[in-house]
């Protein structure tokens, strides 16, 4: 949403009612997709001989890179369920009701930060992702 469909509707006289109606349809699949990443990534670290301790984690790069990504996925999820499922649908509600007051705009701008953040972190994760499968 953020690199695409947002930037897309950015002068649409409808953009609230999309916004909140594209959020709407594709949160579940974003919440199955968080699933799936969650096995995938256990399941990897499970073939690649990962030791659940904080000794494993600690101590060599695969290890200390490894459990980067897991404190990311955690944020991740995080700011994916703090932002869909209350603060997207306090903003959205709020700007239906009253576009141009100040607590709508403080929600709306704190609602962009977090889809932000989240998607830093994807990015972030991806990158750990590379890094696990092909070293530095």
């Amino acid at each position: 949403m953020i690199l695409a469909f947002i930037p897309g509707i950015k002068n649409h006289p409808e953009k609230i009612d999309l916004i909140a109606n594209v959020s709407l349809k594709f949160r579940p699949a974003g919440s199955v997709v968080l699933a799936l990443l969650l096995i995938t990534g256990i399941y990897q670290l499970e073939i690649r001989g990962v030791q659940w301790t904080w000794t494993y984690f600690t101590g060599s790069f695969f290890g200390k890179v490894a459990g980067l990504k897991l404190l990311v996925f955690i944020g991740i999820v995080f700011i994916s369920i703090f932002h869909d499922y209350y603060l997207g649908n306090l903003a959205i509600k709020a700007w239906k009701l009253n576009p141009e007051h100040s607590s709508t705009q403080k929600l709306r701008n704190i609602s962009r930060l977090m889809g932000r953040i989240g998607f830093l972190l994807a990015v972030l994760a991806t990158f750990l992702g590379v890094l696990l499968v092909r070293g530095w």
